[in-house]
C-alpha cells in the first residue's frame, strides 16, 4: 500500500509543478487585492484553474499504478494478494486457453477507460479555457 504512492507522488508533483509555474501571478494578486486570504486564493482561483491539469495527472498516475507489474511480480507470492496485472500474468500457462488471457487483459483496461471517460470533460475544458479572445 505504501509503495504505489511513494512511486507515483513524485511523478505527479513533477508534472504539476510546470502547470502551476505557468499560471499568471497576476490572477492570484488580483484575488489578494479583492480581499481574499492566501488560502481562499488557492481554493477559489488556483485550484479551479488547475482542474484540467489535475485530471490529466490523476489519470496518468492511476495508469502507472494500475498497469504496474514488476513490483507486484517481485513482492507478491500469495495469489490472494495479487494485483490484476499479476493475476492476468498467472493465467499464462499451457492449461489455460489464450482467449482467457486476452479476456483478462481486456477486463484490466476497463477501469482505465471508465476513469478517462469520467475525467474527459475536465481535460477538454482545459484545452478550451484560453481560447476566448480578450
Amino acid at each position: 500500500m505504501l509503495i504505489y504512492p511513494v512511486t507515483t507522488i513524485p511523478v505527479a508533483l513533477y508534472m504539476l509543478q510546470g502547470y502551476f509555474r505557468g499560471l499568471p501571478a497576476e490572477v492570484e494578486e488580483a484575488g489578494l487585492m479583492d480581499g481574499l486570504s492566501r488560502l481562499q486564493v488557492i481554493l477559489r482561483i488556483t485550484l479551479p484553474l488547475a482542474l484540467p491539469a489535475m485530471a490529466s495527472v490523476s489519470l496518468y498516475v492511476f495508469m502507472i499504478a494500475w498497469n504496474e507489474f514488476l513490483l507486484a511480480f517481485m513482492l507478491l507470492d500469495d495469489p490472494s494478494k495479487f494485483t490484476l496485472t499479476r493475476g492476468v500474468a498467472m493465467l499464462n500457462s499451457s492449461e489455460i486457453p489464450r482467449q482467457h488471457l486476452m479476456a483478462g487483459a481486456v477486463i484490466a483496461t476497463l477501469p482505465v477507460m471508465a476513469l478517462f471517460l469520467g475525467l474527459e470533460k475536465f481535460m477538454t475544458r482545459g484545452l478550451t479555457a484560453g481560447a476566448v479572445k480578450g
